[in-house]
């Protein structure tokens, strides 16, 4: 397993990975890592041809452990990695309590430990669950979406996709969150979210109006 990305997301892999006892595991960095004990665990690699090498001579499973504006983004990392002969896959925390009624994950997820999903969950590809988060009965993540840690969700939430949802923020039941939306650090939303703004406060409000540009 070639797990791209060596910052402080990368590190919460860690005691999964030691517990797991999993073998031919590799790091991915651009440039090197403040975390010596990746180095000290796992090899850390940096360069396209060691990548090509590992792909075809080890494993050509990769996970994608960079978060949301982080470097070229995760959709073009993703390419990136599979262009390069891998393929992307999902890591789910032994730690974290998954209903396995109705749930259903899209490719390349990773859902890190102490997370709770109810059942009926649907989680888009590409998707980054961090730790604590809680997923009520009911909810569809869309494809690219990073939940924050301690984000909680009541039952039958709808997120767009490409949007991030803060650490610690509270969403009300049955509410709809438009695609490319940010909510901030903290906030209680109570009503449903447009396309292409952020939200913040306590009730969340919007604050700013996105820039689309034309692809």
């Amino acid at each position: 397993m070639l797990v791209i990305g060596a910052g402080g997301l990368a590190t919460q892999l860690i005691e999964d990975l030691v517990e797991l006892k999993s073998q031919d595991v590799v790091f991915w960095s651009e440039t090197d890592t403040k975390y010596n004990f990746i180095k000290d665990l796992y090899p850390l690699i940096n360069s396209d041809e060691e990548v090509k090498h590992y792909f075809e001579n080890v494993s050509r499973d990769f996970l994608l452990c960079i978060g949301k504006g982080k470097g070229d983004g995760r959709i073009k990392m993703a390419d990136r990695f599979t262009q390069l002969g891998g393929v992307i896959s999902s890591f789910i925390s032994p730690f974290s309590r998954i209903s396995k009624y109705g749930t259903h994950f899209g490719e390349g997820v990773i859902v890190l430990n102490q997370v709770n999903i109810e059942p009926d969950v649907v989680i888009g590809n590409r998707c980054l669950i961090n730790k604590k988060a809680n997923l009520g009965h009911g909810t569809i993540i869309g494809a690219d979406c990073e939940i924050g840690p301690c984000a909680i969700f009541a039952g039958e939430v709808e997120v767009g996709e490409d949007s991030y949802i803060g650490m610690a923020s509270v969403l009300y039941p049955k509410i709809k969150i438009g695609k490319n939306v940010t909510i901030a650090t903290g906030s209680i939303v109570t009503k449903n979210v447009p396309d292409n703004v952020i939200v913040a406060g306590n009730p969340a409000q919007i604050r700013v109006q996105k820039k689309v540009y034309e692809s």
